[in-house]
């Protein structure tokens, strides 16, 4: 305690000496600057006097106030001062350093004012002409009662700023010492009892560090030394609680950073206080951008930032789905309530849709192509097993006709069901690809030979454009060769009479092309992006044909052999469908 004690008496102690030192300072320095100037003032009025008696003789002369610039020029070096002799009404007759007729009235200076009302007069001030501050002393020159003029003596203020400044040098010195002198015997005394403190804040510091396994030793039983005791317990303490909250925190962190909706975390005004890596991703923005803002500010969908005040106002989990304006997919929003008593913040949770919508939407779409498909020929069937039930079956020429045409129907159900299983297996990775060293330029040759009859029939010439030197690709052979059977096939189907199909092989460093391009009616821009999906057609009316599966299953083949396939075409010109397959570092090289 009597430590304590001492600490708090040294400290005003301190302050003290240092206040009166200050006090002493200022009141000698005062002191000393006044006492100078009444010097100065004193030895400039006795020569102001005398040099006012000096000069009368010039100034009651008026044939002789020419003299009176040399009066102040010789007596000015005499008493080393500046003199200047004023007329009564303020116009300079001479002066020490200047020529008087170059030198303004000085009429309104407060020196010759105060000398001409009261018989003497002082200034401290500024001299414009010499760039000094100057002392300044005038009297009147008097003769027979009457004021002739005003003389006046000056002195630059160097003399008493030198010898106050000397005075504050000393002041200060003692000051210094004494300051040092009272601060070394505090910091002695200090240090004998803030060690301890010391101690103690260092540990403190390295628990603030995360070093959380400080300890101190106690040396001593007084306050400082039960500070000690309580400051190790705290220690232990807080150890084992930071584990288990870290513990708790990874916990956490792993739990949002590997779910797949996205969480943010809002307090009561609405502002975020965190969010995980799955709503970063969703609406494209870094947590440590959105700390502390208003939800609004980072996720700019107002039904979003209206659900979470809904929330916020209510008390009650709230729902709501839309369309992100920032993202483009659509998400559906949660906002659970959190409270501690009271109402703290809420906890949204944002579910991407957008997939589930879109299957949900394509399965709609794949049942209604699937129907319409499947009507026109099973309608088709079922009218001509009607005719024949009813008298065709006794005309056995028109009886052969239904049932050719029934059989027909019959394939194509068969061809389509076919194909959506095919597209089926392929889509969900069923299939098993034979994989082997192909030859993509004797294979084109083989399906233009298998085309060129179907070319021929609907007067279309079918060309190949092969590249001399084409590597080897590993590939399911028949599976390539179904799908430029499928291009191939397309480009003569939607081509006109006398048109072209060109089918073209090429190859860079990384992979092998096939394109098949013609000059027929073209795709649309707007139908041009869908002629990938299943059962899209181009002819809206289906009048030329064909499921809609076979671009489709194209697409999925060459993606299942983690290659590219894409299609260019302009509307009334022709198309270019082309797909290319990865090379592998065994692939070989041929000449067909």
């Amino acid at each position: 305690m009597s430590h304590s004690i001492y600490w708090k008496i040294t400290v005003p102690f301190i302050l003290l000496v240092l206040a009166g030192m200050g006090i002493l300072g200022f009141y000698m320095v005062d002191s000393a600057k006044k006492t100078q100037i009444n010097h100065l003032e004193a030895q400039l009025t006795n020569e102001a006097k005398l040099v006012a008696k000096i000069s009368l003789p010039a100034f009651a002369d008026l044939g002789k106030q020419s003299e009176l610039d040399n009066i102040a020029k010789t007596n000015g070096k005499e008493i080393q001062a500046r003199i200047t002799l004023i007329a009564k009404d303020g116009i300079v007759l001479g002066d020490t350093d200047q020529d008087p007729q170059t030198m303004e009235n000085h009429a309104t200076r407060p020196e010759v004012v105060a000398a001409l009302s009261s018989g003497l007069g002082q200034s401290a001030r500024y001299s414009a002409t010499l760039h000094k501050n100057m002392m300044y002393v005038a009297v009147p020159v008097i003769s027979q009662g009457q004021v002739l003029g005003i003389a006046r003596v000056a002195l630059p203020l160097t003399t008493v700023e030198s010898s106050v400044n000397s005075a504050v040098m000393t002041i200060v010195s003692g000051i210094a010492v004494v300051t040092i002198l009272v601060i070394l015997a505090a910091a002695l005394i200090a240090r004998m009892i803030t060690q301890p403190v010391r101690r103690i804040t260092k540990a403190a510091e390295g628990i603030a560090a995360g070093k959380l396994d400080q300890k101190i030793q106690v040396r001593s039983n007084d306050e400082i030394g039960q500070l000690g005791h309580t400051f190790n317990e705290m220690s232990s303490n807080l150890r084992k609680l930071i584990g288990e909250i870290s513990t708790e925190r990874t916990k956490l962190l792993t739990v949002l950073a590997n779910m797949t909706d996205g969480v943010v975390m809002a307090d009561a005004e609405g502002k975020i206080i965190l969010a995980n890596q799955a709503t970063e991703r969703l609406f494209n923005f870094q947590e440590k951008d959105a700390i502390t803002k208003p939800l609004i500010e980072i996720i700019r969908d107002y039904e979003a930032d209206e659900v979470l005040k809904l929330c916020l106002r209510t008390g009650r989990t709230q729902t709501t789905q839309f369309e992100s304006i920032e993202s483009k997919q659509f998400i559906r929003a949660i906002a659970i309530p959190i409270k501690e008593g009271n109402l703290t913040g809420a906890l949204l949770l944002f579910q991407n849709l957008t997939e589930l919508r879109s299957m949900q939407t394509m399965r709609r779409e794949l049942i209604g192509n699937i129907s319409h498909e499947l009507r026109t020929p099973i309608a088709g069937i079922k009218a001509m097993v009607e005719t024949l039930k009813d008298s065709a079956i006794n005309d056995k020429e028109a009886a052969i006709d239904f049932l050719t045409r029934i059989d027909g129907e019959v394939d194509r159900l068969t061809q389509m069901v076919s194909e959506l299983t095919e597209l089926s297996r392929i889509e969900t990775g069923r299939v098993e690809l034979r994989m082997a060293p192909t030859n993509l330029n004797l294979l084109v040759e083989e399906v233009v030979a298998q085309m060129l009859p179907l070319a021929q029939k609907q007067e279309v010439d079918i060309v190949t454009d092969l590249a001399a030197t084409l590597p080897l690709v590993r590939a399911d052979k028949e599976r390539i060769r179904q799908t430029v059977i499928n291009l191939v096939h397309n480009a003569i189907k939607f081509n006109h009479a006398g048109g072209k199909v060109t089918v073209s092989t090429g190859a860079d460093m990384e992979s092998v092309t096939v394109s098949v391009s013609d000059i027929g009616i073209g795709i649309s821009k707007k139908d041009l992006p869908h002629v990938f999906e299943r059962f899209y057609k181009s002819d809206k009316a289906r009048t030329r044909g064909g499921s809609g599966l076979g671009l489709a299953i194209a697409k999925h083949t060459i993606q299942a052999h983690g290659g590219s396939i894409h299609a260019q075409s302009e509307e009334g010109k022709g198309s270019t469908f082309r797909f290319s397959l990865t090379l592998n570092a065994n692939s070989d090289t041929n000449n067909p």
